[in-house]
């Protein structure tokens, strides 16, 4: 097998494989596809298809739950994702290669971990208000690391699961959220002109398969006690998280 028809069906399983975690726990296509796709393509490429790829999927699952989210609470945070983004931008063009993989590995481990803690639901009588800091707080920070390292779910998501939402609030509020930054991020990446006509093709098949990926991840969802995948999931990306740190850019 040569090397490109490697790296085609890498670029083909690694965004599918993102599609069906995320559609499965609600988060997860950004800390999958970029713990994985820096070991077939240049970590660069791999944040720019990550960051591209993941528009028309979290469009196919917006869709899905397009209902129930709380229109002020994600107002708030979108506010405060959309305002740190160009921060994590820069920081991202300044990065070196080695820096970069580094840093996203650091990044995937931190994601990892704090996904698998336990988490404590707030009194369902709440109110609104109390939740707009911690709000526009989260939003900053997945935010930042949108466009940083391509990393956004988890700390919306954390913040999210602490509401006592249903679980088609959560998701609704999640992808819509996660929808809104992905977007602005890949219109930022192509007004800098990151978006080439190099990667075009790779992004086109990131894209299919991690819609197919979302599609399949909704059946698989419906068989598999979340906990355990996540669980499973967990292990895989721990290791390749501490790899990227420990080699940093092969090249």
């Amino acid at each position: 097998m040569t090397e490109i028809s490697l790296t085609l069906i890498s670029l083909t399983l690694i965004p599918l494989f993102a599609g069906v975690i995320h559609s499965a726990i609600g988060f997860g296509f950004g800390i999958v596809a970029i713990a994985f796709l820096p070991l077939v393509i240049d970590a660069k490429s791999a944040h720019i298809v990550t960051s591209v790829c993941s528009v028309p999927m979290l469009i196919m699952a917006a869709w899905t739950y397009r209902k129930g989210s709380h229109k002020g609470t994600l107002l708030t945070s979108i506010l405060g994702g959309v305002f740190a983004m160009p921060l994590g931008l820069l920081f991202f063009e300044m990065m070196s290669l080695d820096l970069l993989v580094r840093l996203t590995g650091a990044g995937v481990l931190i994601m990892v971990i704090s996904s698998l803690k336990p988490e404590k639901s707030k009194p369902a009588k709440t109110r609104t208000s109390q939740v707009y800091l911690p709000c526009i707080s989260a939003g900053f920070i997945s935010g930042f690391l949108a466009g940083a390292v391509s990393i956004a779910g988890p700390p919306i998501a954390a913040f999210a699961i602490r509401q006592n939402w249903k679980t088609s609030q959560y998701k609704a509020f999640v992808t819509q959220f996660l929808l809104v930054i992905a977007t602005s991020k890949a219109l930022l990446l192509g007004f800098r002109d990151h978006i080439g006509s190099d990667i075009s093709s790779e992004i086109v098949i990131a894209s299919i398969s991690s819609m197919i990926g979302v599609r399949i991840g909704e059946k698989i969802s419906r068989n598999i006690p979340t906990k355990i995948l996540k669980r499973l999931i967990a292990g895989m990306l721990i290791t390749v998280s501490i790899l990227m740190i420990l080699r940093g850019h092969q090249g």
